[in-house]
This record gives C-alpha cells, sequence and structure tokens, in this order.
C-alpha cells in the first residue's frame, strides 16, 4: 500500500509541475528511481517541493 501511496504522490507531484508550466522538472520526476524521487526532489528544490504541497 505504501507504494500506491507514493505513486500517487508522485503522479500529483508531476500534474502540479506541469500546471506550473514545469514540464522540464517533472519529466525529471518521472525518471528518477521510484525509492530515491522524493528525497531527490526535496533536497534539490525544497521551495517548489512545498508549493507542491510535498514536505516530508
Amino acid at each position: 500500500m505504501l507504494a500506491l501511496k507514493t505513486s500517487c504522490e508522485r503522479h500529483e507531484v508531476v500534474q502540479t509541475l506541469c500546471e506550473m508550466g514545469l514540464d522540464q522538472i517533472a519529466k525529471w520526476i518521472m525518471v528518477l528511481p521510484e525509492d530515491r524521487w522524493e528525497n531527490m526532489f526535496l533536497s534539490t528544490w525544497p521551495t517548489l517541493a512545498k508549493k507542491c504541497g510535498f514536505n516530508r
């Protein structure tokens, strides 16, 4: 069930980024490994991650 939750969150983040016109970052998120994308996104763009509603 945790994997499903992570997939939904990633999909929501990608959708938000696309709505913001940040398609290149959204594509980057999609090619990152499933088990590392969250940490990489938060460490690379912490402010953008918060704007996407992703804070862990």
